[in-house]
């Protein structure tokens, strides 16, 4: 596997994951009213709007070797 798809694939992840625990933070402060788990939710929207901005300037570059 090369570098850049294992760049691309682990890119790819961490967007899922950025996606998958923001939805469980939202869903555990519905139930449990915590504000760390609103917070926690917070942050991970934050870092997957970063990521994808990151893998859109990431892909186009990469399409460019």
């Amino acid at each position: 596997m090369s570098l850049r798809i294992f760049h691309i694939i682990f890119v790819t992840v961490s967007i899922a994951l950025s996606v998958f625990v923001t939805i469980w933070g939202v869903r555990e402060y519905a139930l449990t009213r915590s504000s760390g788990a609103l917070a926690l939710s917070g942050v991970f929207v934050v870092f997957g709007i970063v990521l994808v901005f990151y893998a859109g300037r990431v892909f186009r570059k990469l399409r460019e070797l």
